[in-house]
């Protein structure tokens, strides 16, 4: 008599949007990845260093070309898999997907936060075109950054069973 084996579920990997992620939200990623064994792929247009060396990370570098590294993140994951990144337009593009979309500051995306965040990325690209505003600045990376990216990617990762 055959015994059927369930379905395994796909393990997820976390893909970062590694240009402009800060260094201390990628050690932290990178140490809790590796205490859940988590694959992580980085994808920029160049080399960055891992802190934490493991066969479950990986480093991919796409052409210098506009939204390269978007493509491949967009092209690349899966429904159980959670993207990290800074970039709203990718963001809005991976949520669409269903897509489990996190950013440095301890936003979890969904359709109304990203739709909140591509609005207000709109009318301050215009008020700087106007002169009247010279960009968005939210200041350096700090602490309460981290811990809300912390509780953010802890969050995610319960929410999944991990």
């Amino acid at each position: 008599m055959l015994t059927e084996t369930p379905p395994v579920a796909a393990l997820p990997r976390i893909w970062v949007d590694a240009d402009s992620f800060p260094a201390k939200a990628r050690e932290l990623l990178l140490k809790t990845a590796a205490s859940k064994q988590i694959p992580v792929i980085y994808v920029a247009n160049h080399d960055i260093a891992f802190g934490i060396q493991s066969p479950l990370f990986e480093m991919r570098i796409c052409p210098q070309t506009p939204g390269a590294a978007d493509d491949c993140i967009a092209d690349g994951c899966g429904p159980c898999d959670i993207v990290a990144t800074r970039d709203i337009p990718l963001a809005a593009r991976l949520v669409d997907k269903g897509i489990r979309v996190i950013n440095d500051r301890g936003v979890c995306y969904d359709k109304r936060t990203v739709e909140k965040r591509l609005k207000e990325r709109e009318l301050s690209m215009q008020m700087e075109a106007l002169g009247l505003h010279k960009g968005h600045s939210h200041g350096g990376y700090g602490g309460k950054d981290l811990d809300a990216f912390g509780k953010c990617l802890h969050s995610v990762l319960s929410s999944m069973g991990l």
